[in-house]
């Protein structure tokens, strides 16, 4: 599809520039959830409850959005 115009010499191309810290602060959650997530899931496993089910899924979530 061709471009009509050009874009201004600023624009970031679809992605939003983020600050440094942001993505510090995004590998040290993923580092953090990983193994959560793992004793989660070991603990869906031996011991059922719709409330381990429910911080599953919130932590499952919650790596995907950080892993973006």
């Amino acid at each position: 599809m061709p471009r009509y115009y050009d874009p201004p010499p600023h624009y970031p191309y679809g992605k939003k520039k983020r600050p440094h810290w942001v993505y510090k602060w995004r590998a040290a959650a993923l580092q953090i959830l990983l193994p959560i997530i793992c004793f989660q899931l070991l603990r869906l496993l031996f011991f059922p409850t719709f409330f381990d089910v429910f911080i599953l899924i919130i932590l499952i979530c919650m790596f995907w959005y950080f892993q973006k």
